[in-house]
């Protein structure tokens, strides 16, 4: 029951671009300024914008369509919804996923020298105080959960390849 209640969230979150602090891809002329602001000394609404470019250019990754994410203080969790425009394989998504995560912990610290940039064993040290959920799936059929190519949780403190710790 627990599981079918997180895809109907992680689907309405992904199709309603809302969460409580979050990057919905469209380009660059979009105002995050009406987005709550969680704590850490960042500015968010520039953090997500650099994000999405970064982890959505086409030339980088031509299967990428959209990185969403939020931060969920009353849960202590940060999601993330990686939504492509071509299918890969489960490997090329857990490193893609990986990459979107590290890439969000580094440009954290590089806003706030407060937090360590991700690295070999970590995704950044503001992000790995928080539980990590990914779903990485095709965009066209995200709200279908035997499409996802990938899904998974990580405990806070913990770090390893996004996929990694599923059978």
């Amino acid at each position: 029951m627990k599981k079918i209640a997180m895809i109907l969230l992680a689907s309405m979150l992904v199709l309603s671009g809302c969460t409580e602090s979050n990057i919905v891809s469209g380009g660059s002329n979009q105002d995050y300024s009406d987005l709550p602001q969680p704590v850490g000394g960042i500015v968010w609404e520039q953090l997500w914008e650099d994000w999405d470019e970064a982890y959505t250019d086409q030339d980088i990754y031509p299967f990428s369509e959209t990185v969403n994410g939020g931060v969920y203080e009353d849960e202590n969790a940060m999601k993330f919804f990686i939504l492509l425009n071509q299918e890969i394989s489960k490997e090329e998504a857990s490193e893609y996923a990986t990459e979107v995560i590290k890439g969000l912990g580094t440009l954290i610290a590089e806003q706030n020298p407060d937090y360590t940039p991700a690295g070999e064993d970590s995704y950044g040290s503001f992000i790995d105080r928080y539980d990590i959920y990914v779903m990485v799936a095709p965009d066209d059929s995200k709200s279908e959960e035997s499409t996802w190519i990938l899904e998974d949780n990580i405990p806070a403190g913990e770090y390893r390849e996004v996929g990694s710790g599923q059978s």
